[in-house]
């Protein structure tokens, strides 16, 4: 399956990355960020009784890099918005994208990236968030991909070599999947990564209901018809 790089850094805009095989196109997304103390609320003995307060406090704690991108730019200069006509961007301009969306997500917003995983689990944060047709990614989506994509998925969904710890730790190769067996998992994209499937770090008490500090983040996937 050949990832199309140029398809991909086009759609940079948002975030993401896409390949294409003979019938789709799948495209991954950049994390969204929770701010940590909207969950620091809500968790442990606080944690919502109900998935209807799970979503509701999902909600209020995510932060999508699109909103963060355009909002975050008139303080963070660095941030280069992209117009219909413009050029892809540069690796640079991409990481110094990264790296000050994450600082700016930080410093505005407290949001880093320690997602309790019990709403991670629940709650479809990806289909509210960014749309009905995104979703958490599976083991099966990550078996599918070469080693030709996981590379290109490090070239464009994190910092390349020079940029700062912001983008390196935000923007984060190791997702949260859903296993085959329905559990939540961590999934690895970072290039030669095994196991590319693992258990779950500890969180912070323990519990799943805490949150978790293991600088795992939370990506989506979004697959269409090539057609």
């Amino acid at each position: 399956m050949k990832t199309l790089a140029m398809t991909g850094l086009a759609l940079l805009i948002l975030g993401s990355a896409a390949r294409a095989t003979a019938d789709e196109w799948v495209t991954v997304s950049a994390p969204i960020f929770p701010q940590v103390l909207v969950l620091y609320e809500h968790e442990g003995a606080n944690f919502p009784a109900t998935i209807d307060e799970e979503a509701a406090v999902a909600h209020a704690a995510a932060l999508n890099f699109q909103s963060l991108l355009v909002e975050c730019q008139a303080d963070y200069p660095g941030i280069t918005l992209l117009g219909p006509e413009d050029p892809p961007l540069t690796p640079e301009q991409l990481t110094a994208n990264f790296d000050l969306v994450a600082q700016c997500s930080y410093e505005k917003h407290t949001a880093k990236p320690y997602w309790i995983p019990q709403l991670v689990d629940d709650v479809d944060i990806c289909g509210t968030e960014l749309g009905s047709e995104w979703r958490l990614p599976t083991e099966e989506d990550i078996a599918t991909f070469t080693d030709e994509d996981f590379a290109f998925l490090q070239e464009t969904l994190t910092t390349v070599a020079g940029g700062d710890w912001w983008g390196g730790f935000y923007f984060s190769l190791r997702i949260f999947v859903r296993a085959s067996d329905g559990s939540l998992v961590m999934g690895d994209l970072t290039p030669g990564a095994a196991p590319r499937i693992q258990p779950l770090p500890s969180t912070v008490n323990g519990t799943a209901t805490s949150h978790l500090e293991g600088g795992i983040v939370l990506r989506c996937l979004h697959v269409a018809s090539a057609e």
